[in-house]
């Protein structure tokens, strides 16, 4: 057995070579500190049609309720950024993660093959393995544990790589040292991504009107879109880009290096004509295991409709 201080790094280097971009480790601890803010955002309608977020909160504000006797968590970042072809203005557009297998699948795969490594190597340990799928406060775990800053876009900043990552936890019940350290945000006076919000969802601070997000707007809200936004949502057709695009740190993007990951051809090369042609049966044909489906078919098909009624106005 390897000293515990050598432990953290033995896992982040077999992380690395798994395909994850960037591993961190922070004490598992109740976040109590964060709930009066959170409470008090979720009281001011900000969830909007995400009731979701208002279940479980003592669960997301403690990772000891996910797993008993947690001690330690492990944060890890999967790259998805990849060149696409140049945006033809009036194609549809979707976001850069979509393109691609279903994160939630691939990226928990790979975490859970983390967690039975760490087991045969340093176990018995017990250990559940989370991506975007269940209470636990993702970004925070990760600004922790050192890997980045939460930009004024909202997304975790990890110094030379970006912000193109799914994140994902391992919360285990071993202690492994956190090297826990604090990574100062390098946001400064920069306002790229304010500025270049359509729909003026960024609160300049890390947080943001959610109702306003064209991400919001187009994959969570099931409802109409309401019509002061036409105009506003820049051909995009599912999530949005935008604010991760015009980041100064996103320069010299991290290129993703999982291939479930990488944009299918068929999708980042469509256009108005491609979409029109589409009904259910093709669309789920289409878009089987990515994550559009979320939308459904009958979302996809509004999104479009209220981007080609703009067009017509």
């Amino acid at each position: 057995m390897p000293e515990l201080y050598e432990i953290a790094t033995l896992i982040e280097r077999k992380a690395l070579g798994l395909g994850f971009s960037a591993c961190g480790f922070s004490t598992s601890v109740q976040l109590t500190e964060l709930e009066p803010d959170f409470r008090n955002w979720l009281s001011m309608g900000n969830a909007g049609e995400m009731n979701y977020l208002a279940r479980n909160v003592e669960i997301r504000l403690d990772p000891g309720k996910l797993v008993d006797g947690a001690k330690t968590i492990i944060s890890l970042a999967a790259g998805y950024y990849s060149d696409l072809p140049d945006h033809i203005p009036g194609n549809p557009r979707i976001s850069r993660y979509a393109l691609g297998d279903d994160y939630h699948r691939v990226v928990k795969s790979l975490g859970h093959e983390l967690l039975g490594w760490i087991n045969n190597e340093f176990g018995p340990a017990n250990g559940r393995v989370f991506t975007d799928s269940a209470p636990i406060l993702e970004r925070e775990w990760c600004r922790r544990a050192g890997m980045g800053w939460i930009g004024k876009n909202g997304c975790l900043i990890i110094p030379q790589q970006g912000s193109w990552f799914f994140l994902a936890e391992i919360v285990l019940d071993i202690e492994i040292p956190s090297r826990e350290k604090v990574v100062q945000n390098r946001c400064g006076n920069c306002t790229r991504c304010i500025e270049a919000c359509p729909t003026g969802a960024l609160n300049g601070d890390g947080s943001m009107n959610p109702l306003k997000c064209i991400s919001y707007l187009t994959i969570e809200q099931k409802s109409h879109i309401p019509d002061h936004f036409s105009g506003k949502l820049h051909d995009w057709i599912f999530g949005c880009d935008i604010c991760q695009e015009v980041c100064p740190w996103n320069k010299y993007p991290e290129k993703c290096t999982i291939s479930e990951l990488l944009p299918r051809s068929a999708l980042a090369e469509m256009d108005s004509e491609s979409f029109r042609n589409l009904n259910s049966s093709s669309f789920v044909k289409l878009f089987d295991g990515t994550p559009v489906l979320r939308a459904g078919w009958s979302g996809i098909l509004r999104n479009f409709e209220f981007l080609e009624r703009k067009d017509s106005e």
